[in-house]
């Protein structure tokens, strides 16, 4: 998860997924079934002709379905970029001295929540870009995490009944082994499926209108962009919160220069009910000490935010 490597792990995994809903569509000849697919697990609407899909080869479709969700997502990164970089410059310029070194970014796929820990230096540095890379960090380490203790689970189960495939004169530990390569293998496949779906899908959760969420769902995710640019001008619900309490539990992340190594992106929890916390208002510069169950409130719903200096 360090540096720009993810994102030419990332472009592979979306390759991947491409070509195995690729394969197995056109094996079956469901080619609408392929293009609901696609709307579903990327919410990218790829234009359907039943013939000239039909027309086009395995690779052809792969090339054609990678280059329109490579499209969508760049045209995304805009939409979050923008509203959330001014948010930051005005953070940034209200008292340079107590600057926050993080904010935390709400991103939402309409399902699951992730807290995306974002690095306040290195969103200045490129005008907003850190926040979908943070995103996209925070994504594949959620679905690995979730998916390898899936998996070790898993592979409790299938020792505990492995000793019985000796009474069919297999040897069980070549069984276990088997069976474990098998499972390994899909446990691949579905990180590559749920973290490019999460990346594809997860947008800042203020920036999502309610009728989007629900839409997200339902598989089918649309997102208004004129909304965005004109709430950004007010940081109220815009999704950011500092990194926490300052006995902070994750590593704090440097700006990020081209000599400076990448740490990874963790996904905070909330602090606890009685955490003692510092919250500012960015539109007074007003700062407060309390605990986290009366800040809350004002945090999600009253232009306060949660900082770390």
């Amino acid at each position: 998860l360090l540096g720009d490597q993810l994102r030419t792990d990332i472009l592979g995994m979306l390759e991947e997924l491409v070509e195995d809903m690729v394969a197995e569509h056109v094996a079956a000849g469901d080619y609408e079934g392929l293009h609901r697919e696609i709307l579903r697990t990327l919410a990218v609407d790829v234009e359907f002709n039943a013939e000239e899909w039909r027309a086009k080869n395995e690779g052809e479709l792969v090339d054609m379905i990678i280059d329109r969700a490579l499209e969508v997502y760049k045209r995304k990164e805009e939409i979050m970029a923008k509203p959330l970089y001014e948010v930051m410059k005005r953070i940034a310029e209200a008292d340079p001295e107590r600057r926050p070194e993080r904010v935390q970014v709400v991103f939402t796929d309409g399902i699951r929540r992730m807290r995306v820990v974002v690095d306040v230096a290195a969103a200045l540095e490129n005008e907003g870009r850190e926040v979908a890379r943070a995103m996209e960090r925070a994504a594949v380490l959620s679905v690995i995490d979730d998916k390898w203790m899936q998996h070790l689970r898993e592979l409790d189960s299938v020792k505990e009944g492995i000793g019985l495939r000796s009474f069919a004169q297999k040897n069980p530990l070549l069984e276990y082994k088997k069976e474990a390569f098998e499972m390994f293998k899909q446990l691949i496949g579905m990180i590559n499926q749920e973290a490019i779906s999460l990346i594809w899908k997860s947008f800042p959760e203020a920036q999502a209108e309610g009728s989007q969420l629900q839409q997200a769902q339902q598989q089918k995710s649309r997102y208004d962009t004129s909304r965005m640019q004109t709430q950004h001008a007010d940081s109220t619900g815009m999704g950011l919160q500092g990194g926490g309490e300052s006995n902070d539990r994750t590593p704090k992340q440097n700006p990020m220069g081209p000599n400076t190594k990448r740490q990874p992106v963790t996904v905070e929890a909330e602090p606890g009910r009685n955490d003692q916390v510092t919250i500012q208002n960015m539109s007074t510069g007003e700062t407060k000490s309390l605990k986290w169950k009366h800040a809350k409130n004002l945090v999600d719903n009253e232009g306060w935010m949660l900082v770390e200096s």
